[in-house]
């Protein structure tokens, strides 16, 4: 009788992954491979990932991979998707630029915050804080100090974020931008914890 070899049957392989979400595979084998692809996937899977960001049961697994693929390209596929989404669906692509800290993103970001129609000015402020890059952090404080009401909280909710990737000059701005805003007192005591 062979003996198999140990873990054999659970090896991860890109290829095998982009072949079932090519196939007729259910939605079930299909979200297993976008969790394979989160982490054997490279450039190659970018475009199978990116082709699932619009589907209602499957966009989140994609933007999952697309998260850990650590290729530019991934980040470039979140950013070409975001006009043609809708919904959760596009809170969750700008969600995911923030957790990649996709610099390449922030114009796009801003964009969305200024258009109120998208519905994504709140995820894009969040990501933008998680970016934190200086173009970054000018968008959060102008939406902060000038920007319109419905958007200071989570303006100072971004810049809070941010406190956490930037260096002690930049923090102490934040800090100072956050307790002086036209926010809530227990908004402004979070930026002098």
């Amino acid at each position: 009788m062979a003996r198999l070899e140990p873990h054999r049957h659970m090896q991860l392989n890109e290829s095998q992954s982009l072949a079932t979400l090519a196939s007729n595979d259910g939605t079930e084998g299909k979200a297993r491979a976008c969790q394979q692809l989160a982490i054997v996937g490279g450039a190659a899977a970018v475009p199978a990932l990116a082709g699932l960001l619009g589907d209602e049961k499957l966009a989140s697994h994609a933007r999952s991979g697309l998260e850990n693929i650590s290729d530019p390209l991934a980040g470039a596929a979140l950013i070409k998707a975001l006009p043609s989404l809708d919904g959760h669906l596009l809170a969750g692509a700008v969600t995911s630029l923030g957790v990649r800290r996709e610099t390449a993103a922030v114009a796009e970001l801003q964009s969305l915050i200024d258009d109120p129609k998208r519905g994504a000015a709140e995820p894009a402020l969040a990501a933008l804080g998680q970016i934190a890059s200086d173009q970054a952090l000018v968008i959060i404080l102008k939406i902060l100090n000038t920007g319109p009401a419905g958007l200071r909280v989570p303006a100072a909710q971004a810049a809070l974020t941010a406190t956490e990737r930037v260096d002690p000059e930049s923090k102490a701005k934040l800090f100072k931008a956050v307790s002086s805003a036209d926010v809530p007192a227990h908004v402004k005591s979070a930026a002098s914890l």
